[in-house]
């Protein structure tokens, strides 16, 4: 069988899974949970038949799998849970034969065999929930020692295994003792300016991939959903007509457009949601008149998709014009060749060349779902397949 996976698709690219035999840590500042990492990883592998073990001490079973279904990630049924939380708060244990109790969650030798006792039966993944409760309610050493057991039974046994931890004021000595015991750190953070505004994870090591940089990824937790990579702003500009407005509102369930006569006179605004992404997609006007609004609107963009009419070679100056004048030289782009299938329209070589685009930019051309209901005061819908080509480009460039 392949090895777990984490669920979380730039993590699986970026490390190929999580092999047996190795231990991944999810270390959260206080300001970001870290549990959607967990429902996440769970869920994925246990659809894919895997068999997973869950030490949870932070919450019931119960509530686990409730939270688990808010992000419509559930655990369907084949989740064993070593409950380790009911004997503090006097709850009574959940009776089935997937939830194991602690039946005193106070004694440290019945904590550490229960664990240990369970991973020699045989498990593809474990993931232990968490170890800051561990060490809050013991100690650190106490926290460290159980990571070692699970260790040495992830290696005896072939299984791959998963820590959370929320860094709560540790110093770096206790920090580093985790992190040393461990094959891979991802690092959960809030982006903070007064309040927090945003929150990434990053790769900090990975020991059985050598050489390689990783990139940190902005995320949001989305109900239903999970851990979706966030791309905050995707600037979509282009000549008048070009159909920027097109593509957003083909791309994006929810987008709106400020109109007058068909034509867009301030902006598109659409959420993107796309396969394990989500973005903010801010479209431009074309009109030179508005030619105001493009710095502005250009600000903070992370990315940009540049929209072009494959059968008006004569509007490709301003498209690069407006590049210029967005602000936008730069970043990483990706040409829209639209309407590749009107009387005039060039071939993508061409475009290449009018635009003096080099080979390492991606051009990907569309067409109108339906020329017979193109309707001059409302948004003509792509087909769906150029525009799903174009967002992949381009995310494949930003992470």
């Amino acid at each position: 069988m392949d090895d777990p996976l984490f669920g979380i698709g730039k993590l699986d690219s970026d490390l190929n899974g999580l092999p047996p035999k190795k231990i991944a840590l999810f270390s959260a500042s206080p300001s970001v949970g870290n549990e959607v990492f967990g429902y996440q990883m769970i869920h994925e592998n246990l659809v894919k038949g895997k068999k997973v073990l869950l030490y949870l001490n932070r919450t019931s079973p119960q509530s686990y799998k409730t939270e688990m279904k808010e992000y419509n990630l559930p655990d369907n049924g084949n989740l064993v849970i070593i409950d380790s939380y009911s004997g503090i708060t006097g709850i009574q244990p959940e009776q089935s034969k997937n939830i194991i109790s602690v039946s005193n969650p106070y004694d440290r030798t019945e904590v550490k065999d229960k664990i240990e006792t369970e991973l020699k039966k045989g498990y593809d993944l474990f993931l232990l929930d968490s170890v800051s409760l561990l060490a809050d309610f013991f100690d650190f050493e106490y926290a460290v020692s159980v990571v070692d057991v699970i260790k040495a039974a992830a290696s005896s046994h072939n299984i791959s295994a998963a820590l959370l931890l929320t860094d709560w004021g540790y110093t770096s000595q206790q920090l580093d003792m985790i992190s040393s015991r461990v094959n891979v750190q991802i690092d959960i953070k809030g982006i903070e300016k007064r309040v927090i505004f945003g929150q990434y994870f990053a790769i900090i090591k990975c020991d059985w991939i050598v050489g390689r940089k990783f990139s940190s990824a902005l995320f949001k937790s989305v109900k239903p959903g999970g851990i979706k990579i966030y791309f905050p702003k995707i600037l979509v500009t282009g000549p008048t007509d070009a159909g920027k407005t097109s593509f957003i509102h083909t791309a994006c369930k929810d987008a709106v457009s400020v109109d007058r006569i068909g034509g867009t006179i301030a902006l598109d605004h659409g959420n993107l949601d796309f396969e394990g992404y989500k973005a903010d997609l801010f479209g431009t006007p074309g009109q030179e008149r508005f030619d105001p609004l493009l710095k502005l609107l250009g600000g903070e963009s992370i990315g940009v998709i540049l929209i072009v009419d494959s059968s008006r070679p004569e509007q490709f100056p301003r498209a690069i014009e407006m590049l210029r004048k967005t602000e936008t030289y730069g970043l990483p782009v990706v040409v829209v060749a639209n309407k590749a299938d009107l009387p005039g329209a060039i071939s993508s070589d061409e475009i290449r060349e009018k635009l003096h685009l080099d080979m390492s930019t991606p051009l990907v051309q569309t067409v109108a779902e339906d020329k017979t209901k193109i309707d001059p005061q409302n948004p003509t819908k792509l087909k769906i397949d150029g525009v799903r080509k174009a967002l992949e480009s381009l995310f494949d460039i930003l992470i």
